[in-house]
């Protein structure tokens, strides 16, 4: 199949849409189709801004080690009697992914009696058990990755909906035009039926009863292919508004090349299937952050022991070093002890519902990957059962003539062809939805159609 990108170029679409403008049709193939709903329309747009929203989560958390400018501080002050007295202040900090944090302070008085000199001080704080080590400190980090490629994987599903909607509603319009053209070519013949059994019937070879069934055949066709007209205007304006066009705008499709027999191999399936699919995903990640919700709070039990270090130093005067250790023991502290026993079952409920999505995958993609073959061999059988009720039709049609079957016989053989003839195009249809059912299953649709996501709805 021809990559999206190579069919449906911007300076290609330019006339086209130009011409939709004024309210003319426009002749869209089903690549350029969906080039212009993921490019255009409302929910691509909207899909589009959600997913730049996400990315400034992550750009956050990413933040987490980069140094912090601190904040700029002013502070007057004053007493009756006395003189008033300014000073500004500074301090830039810098956190470290053992969870240790450096504070570099800056105080300088600009007002008031006594020494204007500033004092600098350098505070490193780092704890030692609760808290400690780039395990426990980098998990705000690490979890916001992985968030973030459940999000990617998330709009690449959300982007594969709309393709899966345009190429329905696209293959939905071309489906009622052949379904219009069956039902235009069975009125037809039931028209030219109705012109010989009259000849038959001024030739005295057949009796002026069977025109009744005739005209009652052409009646009934004119009805069907009055629902087949009903039936592709909604269809069209299914489409439009898939597309977000304009009122007024008619698209004319192109048809789509004859399929291709495709054989899925069911092992490489499942390998696509456990590679690309965002549900299996979450439920790796899931697992992993299960575990990593025991490990926090496991480590959420340890005492509070931290180390804190000071270099502290004003005017001229030598550098004032001091070191302090705190250490706060929780007495009593059950909620704790809950919170590690949830979170124990949290990693045991996040395996089950592993376990349980992998069985799940495996059975989409079986039924997915014997869809496909079934749904070929439907065609095959759908183009014979046509072929024989053309058969049948023609044969009948030369007994009527030679006085040996009925008009009634003629129109009971009538709608087996166009039964026919719409059931090989309900099998060709179906084809090419058990194909696209398989490209969902596997998480590869915007794959098959050779679809980026970086330029969607911009």
């Amino acid at each position: 199949m021809r990559a999206l990108a190579a069919a449906c170029l911007l300076a290609g679409l330019a006339p086209c849409m130009a011409a939709a403008q004024g309210g003319k049709a426009l002749s869209l193939t089903i690549e350029e189709a969906v080039f212009l709903a993921l490019k255009n329309s409302r929910t691509a747009i909207a899909a589009r801004l959600g997913r730049d929203e996400q990315a400034f989560a992550l750009e956050e958390a990413e933040e987490r080690y980069d140094p912090k400018a601190g904040d700029f501080g002013l502070s007057i002050s004053g007493r009756s009697g006395s003189e008033k007295t300014a000073s500004v202040s500074l301090g830039p900090s810098l956190r470290v992914p053992t969870g240790g944090n450096f504070r570099l302070s800056w105080r300088k008085p600009v007002a008031g009696p006594g020494d204007r000199s500033g004092t600098t001080s350098l505070t490193f704080s780092q704890p030692l058990l609760k808290g400690f080590g780039p395990e426990i400190d980098t998990w705000t980090l690490r979890s916001a990755r992985l968030a973030e490629r459940i999000n990617v994987r998330a709009f690449r599903d959300r982007v594969s909906g709309i393709v899966g909607s345009v190429i329905g509603a696209y293959r939905g319009v071309l489906s009622a035009e052949r379904r219009l053209t069956i039902a235009r070519e069975a009125l037809q013949r039931a028209e030219r039926q109705l012109e010989i059994n009259r000849a038959l019937v001024e030739a005295g070879r057949m009796a002026p009863r069977e025109l009744v069934q005739a005209e009652s055949s052409v009646a009934n066709r004119q009805y069907s292919l009055t629902d087949a007209e009903v039936a592709l205007n909604n269809a069209s304006a299914g489409l439009i508004n898939t597309l977000d066009l304009e009122e007024g705008v008619r698209v004319v499709p192109s048809e789509e090349p004859p399929v291709e027999p495709e054989t899925p191999d069911l092992e490489e399936s499942m390998e696509t299937a456990f590679a690309r699919r965002t549900d299996w995903l979450s439920a790796e990640i899931g697992l992993e952050m299960a575990r990593m919700g025991l490990r926090i709070a496991e480590d959420n039990l340890l005492p509070d022991l931290s180390l804190n270090i000071t270099a502290q130093r004003g005017g001229d005067t030598d550098p004032v070093y001091s070191a302090n250790v705190n250490l706060v023991v929780p007495l009593w502290d059950k909620g704790q002890r809950r919170a590690r026993a949830k979170a124990r079952n949290d990693v045991r409920r996040a395996k089950m519902a592993l376990a349980e999505r992998r069985q799940s995958i495996r059975i989409q993609v079986r039924r997915a990957v014997y869809n496909v073959s079934v749904a070929l061999r439907r065609i095959d059988l759908a183009g014979d059962a046509r072929d024989l009720a053309e058969r049948t039709l023609e044969v009948e049609r030369l007994k009527l003539q030679q006085g040996l079957s009925s008009s009634f016989q003629i129109g009971r053989f009538e709608d087996d062809l166009v039964n026919a003839q719409r059931q090989e195009l309900n099998a060709v249809v179906g084809y090419r939805g058990a194909l696209d059912s398989l490209s969902r299953t596997l998480g590869t649709t915007l794959d098959r159609w050779g679809i980026e996501i970086e330029q969607v709805g911009r």
